[in-house]
């Protein structure tokens, strides 16, 4: 139901961009759709995860990635040539056409059957003080007086050993150092990734006067790699997560760095530029989809250790809600952070930095993960 409300709010908010002849409306739109990409993409990803489950998640992953930067380069291409050809409101059809089919094939879907967390069971109520019949002359040592202050047989006297409330979830993975860590990474390597939307054109066409069109070939070579997130994915899948996340990032740390060197004395800057972000491209493909499958493993490991501690459903959804939130932060933080640097600092130590930033989370990652090592649970599911 979540799901499908979701679409519903998109499908709102598309409505509301087709129609809008004033600013207010363009700004709910924009509003609706928010809320509408909050709740698709968190009840989308939950579903996703746990019908593909943990052996298969690294490949379901990276096969969503690719799908999303598809949509992102194929997306404006085919808008602008509706809107040359056909119109304002045309560019809008086949959005209406693609709501339509995630509805159908939303209720198209046959979930699993969740299994229930169950709950760890109480410990074993103490006996009723034993009561004689009454009688005129009652015993006062065996006889039990009324006291509002006695525990009741429907409640038990201790709280289970170990157990969580719902209310304690956040704080629980909010204290994960590997949760932590993942959220971070995930959150500075969206802000690197928005962050070329605010500095890199501006950057070129000071620099080395370039145009609009150079310009969406660069934005091309940073995307395109994106289609090989799925071998990250089989990686994942294989051989655990930290494999292509440092792999990922050993080439985003020199890639970055390199970037910082392309000048107006550079020759031939517009191949070299393109070549490195390609290199960054491969580097976010390789190390996205991994980053989600770790702070999925976490999850995990907190509902082994506390069986039924978060409730019945488990804390996934919720964690999934924060990797989301901390992804949109880095879309909204991204920008700001990128274009305040490059206006006050420079291109060169924009670039440094976000090398270094590189170089801080493949630290903090493998001290993180220090020492782990792959296993399987219980249903066969590869554990790292």
């Amino acid at each position: 139901m979540p799901f499908i409300l979701g679409l519903g709010l998109l499908l709102l908010s598309t409505v509301f961009f087709a129609f809008a002849t004033r600013l207010w409306a363009l700004l709910t739109a924009r509003i609706l759709q928010g809320l509408s990409t909050a709740m698709v993409h968190t009840v989308g990803y939950t579903l996703l995860t746990e019908v593909v489950g943990m052996e298969h998640l690294g490949k379901a992953m990276g096969y969503t990635s690719m799908a999303l930067s598809l949509g992102l380069m194929i997306g404006p291409v085919l808008g602008g040539v509706l809107y040359d050809y056909c119109g304002y409101f045309q560019v809008y059809l086949p959005a209406f056409g693609l709501i339509a089919m995630e509805v159908v094939l939303r209720l198209l879907i046959i979930e699993k059957e969740k299994k229930l967390i169950p709950e760890a069971p109480p410990p074993p109520a103490l006996p009723r003080a034993v009561q004689k019949t009454p009688s005129a002359d009652p015993d006062p040592i065996t006889t039990e007086p009324p006291s509002n202050d006695l525990p009741s047989e429907s409640k038990p006297l201790l709280q289970s050993a170990g157990a969580v409330q719902p209310a304690n979830a956040y704080k629980a993975l909010l204290t994960s150092p590997r949760f932590l860590v993942a959220l971070t990474s995930l959150l500075i390597l969206n802000s690197i990734a928005n962050g070329f939307d605010s500095t890199l054109t501006p950057y070129i066409q000071d620099t080395f006067d370039m145009h609009a069109t150079q310009a969406a070939a660069l934005f091309l070579a940073l995307a395109v790699p994106m289609v090989l997130a799925p071998i990250s994915g089989w990686l994942t899948d294989r051989c655990g997560p930290q494999f292509p996340i440092v792999t990922g990032l050993a080439i985003a740390i020199p890639s970055l760095s390199l970037l910082s060197m392309i000048s107006q004395d550079t020759a031939l800057p517009f191949p070299k530029l393109a070549t490195l972000l390609g290199f960054v491209g491969l580097a976010f493909a390789l190390v996205m989809g991994p980053l989600r499958v770790e702070a999925n493993l976490v999850v995990y490991q907190l509902e082994k250790e506390t069986p039924g501690g978060f409730g019945p459903n488990g804390i996934l959804a919720r964690a999934i809600g924060l990797m989301n939130t901390v992804i949109a932060g880095g879309g909204m933080a991204g920008p700001l952070y990128a274009g305040f640097v490059r206006v006050a600092l420079g291109w060169k130590i924009l670039e440094l930095v976000n090398g270094g930033l590189c170089a801080g989370i493949v630290a903090s990652y493998l001290f993180s993960t220090f020492g782990r090592s792959k296993k399987t649970n219980e249903a066969g599911d590869t554990v790292v």
